[in-house]
């Protein structure tokens, strides 16, 4: 299970995604908020349901394309995570999904919230929160994260928006990231397919941006085990 707080935060992930659900994992991405503030200027969709709707829409041809679950959606409106009443109900709706699916692995940010988008932080907190109360002694928590060794701050990108992604990436030391999980060119390429999805967030060029960033950690994405751990591991289910 993924969770995250937006329609696209999958996207740092897809390629592993694809590489699970071709090994016949069955993997539930859950997407907190609706997306509806999520205003670009090249998409000039207008902040509201309209906008929300299409998002759900592209979410649902990330998992068609990856071949994962169709998505989880709670709803909650894009940027107020931090209000005290959605705090405590995102807590109960988190719960109950762990209580529903059981999973063996969920996914979600670290504390920094990838480039410490507070909706990002939020999420990571509660997942958080609700598993190390609720998780069985065979479920792992692992948080997204990119090696502070790989990050290049001079890498070749044509976009504004993911040269600033790049430039305030909240990065992780590689000791501690020792979930190293490889992919194929056919997983890079099947996330590359579905992140172009969300058209009403990235342009053609972003989308190809992004995976460029991807790329300096050489076909490998890293994680960290929310309890820490020495031992290498190149497969979720070790």
């Amino acid at each position: 299970m993924a969770i995250f707080a937006h329609p696209d935060d999958e996207i740092v992930i897809s390629p592993i995604l694809s590489k699970y659900a071709k090994e016949g994992a069955s993997i539930h991405l859950v997407i907190v908020t609706d997306g509806s503030k999520g205003v670009t200027p090249h998409a000039n969709i207008p902040a509201g349901d309209l906008l929300a709707n299409v998002r759900a829409q592209e979410a649902l041809c990330v998992t068609k394309t990856l071949g994962i679950n169709p998505p989880t959606f709670l709803n909650y409106t894009d940027g107020d995570l931090a209000l005290n009443e959605n705090l405590f109900s995102l807590d109960d709706k988190i719960d109950s999904l762990f209580t529903k699916h059981e999973p063996e692995v969920v996914i979600t940010f670290g504390p920094g919230g990838e480039y410490g988008h507070s909706d990002h932080r939020m999420v990571s907190n509660i997942v958080t929160e609700v598993f190390q109360r609720e998780a069985s002694e065979t479920q792992q928590l692992l948080y997204y994260g990119f090696p502070n060794e790989s990050k290049n701050k001079e890498l070749s990108l044509k976009t504004d928006l993911v040269k600033w992604f790049n430039e305030n990436l909240k990065t992780t030391r590689k000791r501690f990231l020792t979930y190293r999980i490889p992919f194929s060119e056919e997983d890079l390429k099947l996330g590359h397919e579905a992140s172009s999805c969300h058209t009403s967030q990235y342009t053609a060029e972003a989308i190809d941006d992004l995976f460029t960033m991807m790329k300096q950690t050489d076909s490998v994405i890293y994680f960290r085990p929310w309890n820490g751990s020495k031992a290498i591991k190149e497969h979720f289910f070790d």
